[in-house]
């Protein structure tokens, strides 16, 4: 919105499509994992197919060409976004659902998704340090400094392709002691309304659903607005967010 100049209202109608398409591809993702019969298990293929895929998209999203139309450059951070988030499915649907299969032990999985989550955490703070003290120097325009972004881009792709690899490899090993999705028959609508009606009807499901949603949703709302408020409201230098 405020390096290349796409209108804000544009900015969020191409974030709630590439949501939207998320919407789809995640239970969709989730199926084809849980039903995945190969040498390599279910969840291993998806996570090495994700790596190189979200390298380019991510890098593509931080660096669109140069000159596009603002018409042009919302279908291009539309189709970017929507790439960008199937190709993180591939990865995190997947990846996030071995955890329950690596042990059945209730303290190891916590142990596990404490570790993943801490990882994640500390991942983002560091990028958002980085960006701010290094790639958006406030000699250089600060957060209006558009090659800081592409280098941004560059940097993040970077990692979460070594981070998408490590997971995948390092947890390869255990893929003969992981469980086996039972024989099923090819896809049924029917059956699979059925069991999508029986997960909805978990009240315990429930209960984290919508906790989950409200809690993202606040947390969008947040991260959309922290760096226009310390900008503009605050007046923060970038080295002062950082």
């Amino acid at each position: 919105n405020q390096v290349l100049g796409l209108p804000a209202s544009w900015v969020g109608l191409g974030l709630m499509t590439a949501l939207i398409f998320d919407a789809l591809s995640d239970p969709l993702v989730g199926y084809l994992s849980d039903n995945l019969h190969s040498k390599w298990g279910r969840r291993h293929p998806f996570m090495y197919a994700a790596a190189l895929p979200v390298m380019f998209s991510f890098y593509l999203l931080w660096n669109p060409p140069t000159g596009l139309s603002p018409e042009a450059l919302l279908v291009y951070f539309i189709t970017v976004s929507i790439l960008v988030r199937t190709f993180v499915t591939l990865y995190e649907i997947p990846s996030t659902s071995l955890v329950a299969e690596l042990s059945a032990d209730y303290d190891v999985r916590t142990s596990m998704l404490s570790f993943r989550y801490f990882f994640g955490w500390w991942g983002g703070l560091g990028m958002a340090v980085l960006a701010y003290f290094v790639l958006l120097p406030e000699e250089q325009g600060g957060i209006l400094y558009a090659d800081g972004y592409r280098t941004y881009g560059l940097v993040g792709a970077l990692i979460m392709t070594t981070a998408i690899l490590v997971s995948a490899l390092g947890t390869h090993r255990h893929i003969p002691n992981l469980k086996q999705p039972p024989a099923r028959q090819n896809f049924n609508l029917k059956r699979t309304i059925s069991e999508l009606r029986a997960t909805l009807s978990s009240r315990s499901f429930l209960v984290l659903f919508f906790s989950a949603l409200f809690t993202a949703m606040a947390a969008g709302i947040s991260t959309s607005l922290n760096i226009y408020f310390n900008s503009y409201f605050w007046e923060l230098t970038t080295e002062e967010m950082g």
